[in-house]
């Protein structure tokens, strides 16, 4: 055996790359800190702080607060994310002091001597010197074609065994190994899809294009209308501050990362933060049978004492840690009694492996369809397959070919799938929330329907062969059967984009390597439990448990990401539809800004802040609106063109200028909280003892600011009561007659 001793391990280099999946506690905090707003924030800052009036830096605070949250929150979450990430790494075998132990891929070293088999990715660049094997190198080159690989070939880190077995040497490993040097040449991962960050990069550009010119044309006009220092900065500063959603990113990024920590505690690992968004907009789930609906493990149900006598000998020429061969192996005791001339691996392509014999003849043992033979199958075997176990046949050719030709059956061994529990009640939540569920296998179609059957899912699903589906109707079998038998790697990749070119949003599961193409294809991709390292490594979501139900618990953590952000995203926004929209105003009609800094700070803290703190991480099972940007401005042109209106009359209505801006304040946190009712419904015990915390809060920040502006303040006259009250009740009818049915 060749082996490193714990000596040379020592000293070579290990496999340690520099490049990582997550954000670094510096990166996070950076990324938190240095903000386009932030800065935009601290400028206002800095020109409050020349005219001395530091209670107008109050905002300052807030966003601090909002920014520490921010950082704690991720951070939090990235060390969840990363504790579990140990747990789902892929172990691989190694030749160390003379015997064979497992270990991560960044525990290996140079001159590391690594056995590869059927569903690893290959974690180091490397030279065969035992065996061969097949790789898929369509993660490193784009082409999906296999590349046979033997004795003194390399093989390129991130490539995939598709078939075989070797034993290599690593010749490069950490950022000297192929894949390293790619992905640091392309200087930045690819960036996940997301609608979210879409909808927000939108809003953040209409805004800070807005900035400048409007801060410009408010100092201007403040000037030309012969108003002091203090004044312009004051009023020009309360107008930007309320344009900047501060809290808005920040909340986005918050709940996404809180998500992924959620999901962390029952065992899935998110790979890509904005993949929890996907999850929620997803309508049709593609389901591998096995690893997914079943646990991966299998038994043997049924095999006669020939096939028996000669699976032992030939199952102990290979290595292969599939599921089959464990359960064979298993049940079996083997041990090489041939004359073995050449060996050709199991492939998802072919649907068999064989062994040819030195004196004549190969023995191929797979699926009975593939084998080459005439007849059906006895009908015996058709029912056990109907009932959900898995045929496979050992046949016997005296020809030496490795194709099946001139066949002569042995005989079969049947097995059986163990199925996952909580799977018939999460197929049937997927049914009624209209959350369509198709399984793909590689399976015979009507074993699959039966397994699928045991699981629970629809007794009326119609299944179909691929082999049998042509070209042209293709598009057409896809959209309307439901279970695929005999479906090959580059026919599940098809499948995904005709989904996805029938305006569908994909997920896809799976656990092997004949699944890669597909779950690179697909919106969203999950890896289950068990899955090969190739899997893994292509998936936005690991699962580290063999629990079907956590497939419900994904959903729902999206849905509750997308639909909460889409009600506090419009309280956000009122606030900056108000000030844009007034400014121009202000600027053409020569109007007084309606608040200074501290006002606004008070009318985003209690109607903006803390409501949608507590409002996004509430639980939220409703489908995802596909209105998502239109109502959110809806919303927001509708709480803002109120509270337009009510500043323009009052400030029309009220000939005393600082009772004016008073009342505006009163009435703005009016309008907030009814924007906060509204967004919260329907309404339940929890919400009403927030609303009722948000009053109380209200009538705190009126002392407050009446303590403030104490020198600028005169008492309010009965007539102005009555105003406050009556236009009170008129922005809450409108509020109520505006409402929508709320996610």
């Amino acid at each position: 055996m060749k082996y490193l001793t714990s000596e040379e391990v020592t000293k070579a280099k290990k496999n340690i790359s520099e490049i990582k999946p997550y954000k670094t506690t510096k990166e996070i905090i950076f990324s938190n800190i240095f903000t386009f707003f932030n800065a935009m924030n601290l400028f206002l800052a800095a020109f409050i702080a020349t005219t001395l009036r530091f209670e107008n830096m109050l905002f300052l605070g807030v966003i601090t607060i909002n920014t520490a949250i921010g950082i704690f929150q991720e951070v939090r979450s990235k060390n969840a994310l990363e504790k579990l990430s140990l747990l789902g790494r892929s172990k691989y075998r190694v030749n160390r002091d003379n015997e064979i132990i497992n270990i991560d891929s960044e525990e290996i070293v140079l001159g590391e001597y690594l056995h590869l088999n059927l569903g690893d990715q290959v974690p180091v660049d490397a030279e065969i010197i035992e065996g061969s094997i097949e790789v898929d190198e369509s993660l490193l080159t784009g082409e999906s074609d296999n590349i046979f690989k033997t004795i003194n070939d390399k093989v390129m880190s991130g490539s995939n065994v598709v078939s075989g077995s070797c034993l290599v040497r690593a010749i490069a490993v950490g950022e000297d190994s192929y894949i390293n040097k790619l992905a640091k040449s392309t200087k930045e991962f690819k960036k996940y899809p997301s609608k979210l960050r879409d909808y927000m990069d939108k809003i953040l550009k209409v805004i800070s294009i807005l900035l400048v010119p409007v801060a410009i044309m408010l100092y201007m006009r403040g000037a030309s209308l012969g108003r002091g220092y203090v004044e312009i900065v004051l009023r020009s500063a309360g107008a930007l501050v309320g344009m900047i959603p501060e809290g808005l990113i920040l909340l986005v990024s918050v709940s996404l990362a809180v998500a992924a920590m959620k999901l962390a505690k029952k065992k899935v690992l998110v790979q890509e933060l904005y993949c929890v968004e996907t999850l929620a907009r997803v309508d049709v789930l593609c389901f591998d049978k096995t690893g997914t609906i079943t646990t991966g493990n299998m038994n043997v149900v049924e095999i006669d004492d020939e096939v028996a006598e000669k699976l032992s000998s030939y199952l102990a020429y290979f290595d292969d840690e599939n599921a089959t061969s464990r359960a064979l192996k298993n049940h079996l005791t083997c041990k090489k009694q041939w004359d073995v001339e050449e060996l050709g691996a199991f492939s998802s392509k072919n649907k068999y492996s064989f062994i040819k014999l030195k004196n004549g003849g190969t023995y191929f043992f797979g699926a009975y369809e593939f084998l080459g033979f005439a007849s059906e199958m006895d009908e015996y075997y058709e029912n056990l397959k109907k009932e959900g176990y898995r045929i496979l046949s050992l046949a016997y050719t005296e020809d030496s070919t490795n194709i099946p030709t001139n066949m002569k059956l042995v005989g079969h061994v049947v097995l059986s799938d163990e199925i996952k529990e909580n799977t018939k009640e999460t197929f049937k939540y997927f049914e009624s929330q209209g959350v369509e569920v198709k399984i793909i296998s590689g399976d015979n179609h009507i074993a699959v329907y039966g397994v699928a059957k045991k699981a629970g899912f629809k007794e009326d699903a119609k299944a179909i062969d691929m082999t049998k589906v042509t070209e042209e109707d293709f598009e057409k079998t896809v959209l309307e059967n439901d279970i695929f038998g005999r479906v090959t790697p580059e026919q599940k990749q098809k499948m995904v984009a005709v989904l996805q070119k029938a305006g569908k949003t994909v997920a896809m599961s799976g656990d092997g390597v004949n699944d890669v193409l597909a779950l690179k294809k697909a919106d969203i991709s999950f890896a289950m439990n068990g899955a090969t390292s190739a899997a893994k490594s292509v998936s936005n979501i690991v699962f580290l448990t063999d629990d079907f139900g956590v497939f419900y618990d994904i959903l729902m953590e999206g849905r509750r990401v997308i639909n909460n952000i889409q009600k506090v995203a419009s309280l956000f926004l009122t606030k900056t539809f108000f000030s844009i929209v007034f400014s121009i105003l202000s600027v053409i009609f020569a109007l007084e800004f309606a608040f200074i800094p501290i006002q606004f700070t008070i009318i985003s803290a209690i109607t903006i802040g803390i409501p949608s703190f507590f409002l996004t991480f509430e639980a939220n099972k409703e489908k995802v609106s596909n209105n998502f940007m239109k109502d959110i401005l809806t919303n927001a042109a509708i709480g803002g063109g109120i509270l337009v209106a009510t500043v323009l009359l009052t400030s029309f209505a009220i000939t005393d200028s600082s009772q004016a801006k008073f009342i505006c304040f009163l009435l703005a946190l009016i309008n907030g909280l009814c924007m906060v009712a509204k967004v919260s419904l329907p309404l339940n015990k929890y919400k009403l003892a927030l609303l009722s915390m948000l009053s109380i809060a209200a009538i705190i920040g009126v002392g407050v600011n009446i303590f403030i502006l104490k020198n600028h303040f005169a008492p309010l006259v009965f007539s102005q009561v009555i105003y406050i009250i009556i236009l009170g009740l008129v922005i809450s009818t409108v509020h109520f007659f505006t409402r929508r049915k709320n996610k």
